[in-house]
């Protein structure tokens, strides 16, 4: 009997461990393809909100008032999806619907320049959570998720200074351009959907072995992740669209995160260069171009794409002119000219609605978005009524900005006049979820002695004339040459350039 017992011991351990995982496997392959569950009362539980019950006939009946360019089917994979946002990433959940008011205007525009489906948008809030500098466990990157390889083959340039699969604009038209070609392969979103999150290799191969081209049919023939792909963007679509059923406030930015626009830059120049310019914080400069590596803009010939609040564009254009090495220019000109009511910052208009719309259609044809429609009027359904008026937030364009400098007296101060001038505050705030800033007050500083005026940079504790230089987009040999110094010191004052 002792003789056999090892022999029984490891025969049980053998079919453990072997035979288990199989039968594993076949569990999630069953799972993956469970019918649409029964009705249930489940709860959905948002932190610091009231209890709302979700059952599935209301998850159902809400999706069918959604139209997109696939099936949105329910079950029990998409309720779980729904749960993890309501429920246990309720505070991430806050800050990405907050960021879709940043980054879903400029994805509806590329999609819209493709001749795409506009709610593939949602594909970055299952891919990234709409933050650009994300990266996954094998490297994939930005809001769009990019592999390397993938990322290269639809131009999208990684180095030392710039990682351009998180560029906002780049990476959105890439996005674009991939599922159009993936759409033609498969001609249908489900499986191109698939496809880009698993490759065509492995979609193709699911369709071989199931013998039909359902994504619902081959699901259980593909790896796991890409099983739940398509739930999970239906769980995006849903959140996006009916998070305020479950009490969940978004996180809403800024207006100078909501109202964007991008130019094409060719010249080097820092971030500091292009806060002083326009007047917005350097932090902000950075948020809203996440792709450069070391806060500055190297020079290329094929150009990078800046993101600026759209009011400042004006500004930057005209400092760009300045540098002397190509004429920039505004695509629109006309869009810029208004700039004498509000704030400063920002001006609210008032539109009457005089038939009912779908909220995107209404808000294309005024020029603007329909989540910030939505979230500037606190909307809780995609339509427009008969007699409803609407609040529509606008820019006030700085045409040129003139920084304030703080400088030891000199023997020219006597020379120097001020002048003030201060436009008239706003009768009507913002939203309190904008965060406005008070009125703005502009002091511009006319030199009259007509002695040179310099760009100065205070020296901080580590730094090098190498990295100043990259900070500012200058040369080592040009600051040495202005300043007569290769020694720095903690506290010094370099010049950078003239003005």
């Amino acid at each position: 009997m002792q003789s056999r017992k090892p022999i029984f011991y490891w025969v049980t351990l053998f079919f453990a461990f072997f035979t288990l995982p199989l039968l594993a496997q076949n569990a999630d392959v069953q799972d993956a393809d469970l019918a649409d569950p029964a009705d249930s009362a489940d709860m959905l539980v948002p932190k610091g909100a009231v209890y709302l019950n979700l059952t599935d006939a209301e998850l159902r009946e809400r999706l069918s008032y959604l139209s997109g360019c696939l099936e949105l089917k329910t079950n029990g994979v998409v309720k779980g999806y729904i749960k993890t946002y309501v429920q246990t990433k309720t505070e991430k959940t806050k800050t990405m619907l907050g960021k879709r008011l940043t980054y879903f205007p400029l994805f509806e525009q590329k999609l819209r320049e493709h001749g795409l489906p506009s709610d593939l948008k949602y594909l970055s809030v299952v891919e990234s959570a709409l933050n650009p500098k994300a990266v996954s466990r094998v490297g994939a990157t930005g809001l769009w998720q990019f592999m390397p390889a993938t990322g290269a083959d639809y131009g999208l340039r990684t180095s030392g200074v710039v990682e351009e699969r998180s560029d906002p604009v780049k990476s959105t038209d890439a996005a674009a351009r991939y599922l159009k070609a993936l759409y033609a392969q498969f001609n249908d979103w489900a499986l191109a959907l698939a496809a880009y999150n698993s490759g065509p290799g492995r979609v193709n191969s699911a369709i071989k072995r199931a013998h039909s081209r359902n994504f619902w049919s081959i699901q259980r023939y593909l790896p796991q992740e890409t099983r739940n792909y398509v739930p999970a963007f239906i769980a995006a679509t849903y959140i996006c669209n009916y998070y305020q059923a479950h009490g969940l406030s978004p996180y809403d930015p800024d207006f100078d995160e909501q109202l964007t626009t991008y130019i094409t830059v060719y010249d080097g120049l820092s971030f500091r260069d292009i806060a002083e310019a326009t007047g917005i914080d350097y932090a902000m400069v950075k948020t809203l171009n996440p792709s450069f590596r070391r806060d500055y803009v190297p020079p290329t010939k094929g150009g990078h794409f800046i993101v600026l609040p759209e009011r400042v564009m004006p500004a930057f254009v005209r400092y760009l002119n300045t540098l002397g090495s190509r004429t920039y220019t505004l695509e629109s000109n006309d869009n810029y000219a208004n700039s004498n009511i509000g704030d400063g910052r920002y001006w609210h208009s008032l539109v009457n609605i005089q038939q009912p719309d779908h909220i995107d259609a209404f808000a294309q044809k005024i020029g603007c978005s329909g989540d910030h429609l939505k979230a500037w009027n606190g909307l809780e359904t995609n339509y427009v009524y008969s007699g409803q008026t609407l609040k529509i937030w606008h820019p006030v364009y700085v045409q040129k900005h003139s920084a304030i400098r703080i400088e030891a007296p000199d023997k020219n101060a006597s020379k120097t006049r001020i002048k003030l001038n201060a436009t008239p505050p706003q009768n009507d705030p913002a939203p309190a979820a904008a965060n406005t800033q008070p009125p703005t007050t502009i002091i511009r500083r006319e030199s009259l002695s007509g002695d040179a005026q310099y760009q100065y940079h205070t020296v901080r504790r580590n730094e090098s004339l190498e990295d100043i230089a990259r900070q500012y987009a200058t040369s080592v040999e040009s600051l040495r040459k202005l300043n007569n110094t290769s020694a720095l010191n903690v506290g010094m004052r370099l010049k950078i350039r003239e003005y």
